[in-house]
């Protein structure tokens, strides 16, 4: 036997993950009836929000059933999720990755500074604990910040001089391990 439900089936709210993460109020149009609803403080995508007494109406009872609100998060330039993570993309200079720096970071809520250790690569990945995503229970998850070594599109002749003088000097050579590749 099927059960009779007078909820009424979810409903899709688009947020920005400024609102997601901070929490907002929304006023919603529905069948012509204005609803404000609350979204909590760091709300993820896919999660479901429950306005009790903003469903159909029963026609046995005369009492109208839940209305459920699936959360979809737009895009945004900077973060994006993995798993319960925010991941973002920074970008350091050739210098900051082979001698390390100290580089600011943004983080949902703030800038943090943030330790590049010397020699990291492109590509590779550090964790900012805590300084994630809020969750329901009071902490945050982490913040995934991957590295990409941006070089200078334009140099000073002062800078050429300098990368060119690198280069005789170094004996770094990035592609060794291609030598002995063969089919």
């Amino acid at each position: 036997m099927a059960l009779l439900t007078y909820d009424r089936p979810t409903e899709a709210i688009a947020l920005t993950l400024s609102e997601a993460f901070h929490g907002v109020q929304k006023r919603l149009q529905l069948d012509g009836e204005t609803i404000n609803v609350r979204i909590p403080p760091g709300a993820k995508g896919g999660s479901r929000i429950r306005v009790k007494g903003k469903g159909r109406m029963s026609p046995f009872s005369q009492q109208r059933g839940d209305l459920y609100l699936t959360i979809e998060l737009l895009p945004h330039p900077f973060f994006q999720f993995e798993g319960d993570n925010i991941v973002c993309e920074v970008p350091i200079s050739p210098e900051e990755a082979v001698l390390g720096a100290q580089i600011n970071v943004p983080t949902p809520d703030s800038n943090v500074t943030m330790k590049i250790p010397p020699g990291v690569d492109s590509g590779q990945s550090l964790r900012l604990r805590g300084k994630g995503w809020r969750n329901p229970q009071g902490g945050r998850s982490d913040q995934i910040v991957k590295l990409k070594i941006v070089t200078p599109k334009e140099l000073s002749a002062k800078e050429r001089e300098c990368y060119e003088k690198l280069r005789q000097v170094t004996s770094f050579n990035p592609r060794r391990s291609l030598k002995e590749i063969r089919l």
